[in-house]
């Protein structure tokens, strides 16, 4: 009988240790899952706060149309434009925050490149080249959704309402 306790013993060990290994594999699953999948946050950016970044006006269209998109001849501070276009999506690796917005017709929206790269932004019919951290701004003129792009990729949606 003793050597029969001692087998059930050692089972008992092994179901414990084997259902311990278990539920660390599923957590550590589930860990790398949700690091994988978690929300984009909004970059903030580190620098810049008081330093003139490169001027709407520099970071024209690159259409041929009037430059309703940019902020024309002003020569903003990211700070200063962060608190006078609050409607604005942000660029990261290309990939925007947040993923959708809703404005009026003509509100203007700040399309703001968070990298040291150059991308160009791509929003209804104009195309902006944004230099790395800086901005440009879009007046949307055009009633429904408009896809947002960021090198050529569909980044952000934006609904344009009356």
């Amino acid at each position: 009988m003793d050597n029969q306790q001692e087998r059930t013993s050692g089972v008992k060990r092994v179901s414990i240790r084997m259902a311990v290994g278990v539920i660390v594999l599923i957590i550590a699953a589930w860990a790398i899952y949700a690091y994988n999948h978690q929300s984009p946050a909004v970059v903030q950016p580190a620098q810049q706060d008081n330093q003139t970044v490169v001027p709407a006006s520099t970071s024209t269209p690159a259409s041929t149309s009037t430059p309703t998109g940019t902020t024309g001849s002003k020569n903003l501070t990211y700070g200063e434009a962060i608190k006078a276009y609050p409607e604005r999506f942000q660029f990261s690796q290309c990939h925007g925050s947040p993923s959708t917005m809703a404005v009026k017709k003509g509100t203007p929206v700040m399309l703001d490149n968070r990298d040291a790269a150059t991308h160009t932004i791509k929003a209804a019919s104009e195309t902006f080249k944004l230099a790395g951290y800086g901005f440009a701004v879009f007046y949307p003129q055009v009633l429904g959704n408009v896809a947002v792009t960021c090198d050529g990729a569909n980044r952000v949606m934006l609904n344009v309402q009356k």
